[in-house]
């Protein structure tokens, strides 16, 4: 008995959850040896699993009644950080692959049927990385730490984030139906203040990665990017592949907003390898369009973190901004993490942009130094 519960304890936990019994029981048989398994059949108890034990993966199926998938999988990663998710559905419409995506924050986006050796490739691949990699720790606004007592502005549209640091913790209200935090109150000294940081913080808030590299000939995306940061973030813009790589190596910029919308092959197998070669990169795509196949290929391939359709709204995407922001520096502090993010290699076309990485040296010790 006692031998039993040490194998129970070292075994990987895996939960399905499905409102098919007939998936459930396959998935039984497939996992049972190799994991400690649970089985749910609608979100509610899904939840209730992952509240009461240490879940290392949880696959979800979309289309179930009451909680869809994706709205499963954003509160786990609420709930429980350390847990990966996956999304399995045999209906791959564009809200649910938004959503897990900008929601969700998927490891992988499966559709049905899925072969049962990717199933199981996946699986093993995410439940080694939920035991080696390191639990993500609670979000800590930008600058904290040697910038003690110094106020610093890190959202920049007066209807989004705020982050504060060295006074009163930011509340949260309510915009146009999104939870936001806003700016406390201050006395008017303390007021003006706030609203100039000094010299020294706004040096530093300049010179540790945050800037964000723009890879798009659409005007209107650098505008709204540079629009929403307000001038407190660099912005380097970049019109091919090269420019991006050369940027990234010379300015080390922890975001990258990449319009999907112009030469798709090449922007794919960009993001892809970008992903592989520097890891702590945070990849906002955007795009006109909303196709399903481009979209889930941009999760498995290249771990996206936020997809924005265009036209581009300034205060959704300095929201997005804050979080990729906020990502990355939590990526740099725990770089166990970025394994986290590891994509699916199959199916890239190396072609240009690995010659373009072989020619421009240093890439790989971005942010190591």
């Amino acid at each position: 008995m006692h031998a039993h519960a040490t194998q129970e304890a070292h075994r990987p936990r895996l939960l399905f959850v499905d409102d098919e019994q007939r998936v459930l029981n396959s998935m039984r048989i497939m996992f049972r040896r190799q994991f400690e398994l649970f089985l749910a059949s609608h979100g509610a108890e899904a939840l209730d699993i992952v509240r009461d034990k240490d879940i290392d993966v949880i696959v979800a199926d979309h289309r179930m009644p009451k909680m869809t998938g994706v709205e499963v999988l954003s509160k786990v990663r609420t709930m429980s950080p350390r847990t990966v998710r996956i999304l399995l559905t045999g209906y791959a419409d564009l809200d649910a692959v938004e959503g897990s995506i900008n929601e969700s924050e998927v490891f992988r986006f499966l559709t049905k049927p899925c072969a049962p050796q990717q199933l199981r490739e996946t699986i093993e691949l995410a439940a080694k990385l939920a035991r080696e990699a390191p639990a993500p720790a609670p979000t800590e606004p930008l600058l904290a730490g040697d910038t003690s007592g110094d106020t610093i502005e890190i959202i920049l549209q007066a209807d989004t984030v705020t982050e504060v640091t060295g006074s009163s913790p930011p509340v949260k209200t309510r915009t146009s139906g999104t939870a936001v935090l806003e700016q406390p109150k201050f006395p008017p000294q303390r007021a003006a203040e706030a609203a100039a940081p000094a010299p020294a913080a706004r040096a530093k808030q300049l010179a540790t990665g945050l800037g964000i590299v723009v890879f798009s000939m659409d005007n209107e995306v650098v505008d709204v990017v540079q629009k929403s940061v307000r001038g407190r973030l660099p912005v380097y813009t970049a019109g091919n592949i090269v420019q991006v790589v050369k940027c990234l190596t010379e300015h080390q910029p922890g975001v990258l907003v990449t319009d999907v919308s112009e030469d798709k092959a090449t922007i794919q197998s960009m993001t892809a390898r970008l992903k592989e070669h520097v890891p702590q990169l945070v990849t906002i795509a955007v795009s006109q369009h909303r196709d399903v196949l481009d979209m889930v290929w941009l999760i498995n391939h290249g771990q996206i973190f936020r997809f924005l359709r265009k036209p581009l709204s300034a205060g959704r995407t300095a929201i997005s901004l804050q979080a990729a922001l906020q990502h990355h520096r939590q990526l740099l502090k725990n770089p166990e993490l970025a394994k986290r993010h590891e994509v699916d290699a199959s199916a890239t076309d190396a072609g240009v942009v690995d010659g373009v990485l072989s020619k421009l040296k240093g890439l790989k010790r971005l942010w190591n130094n």
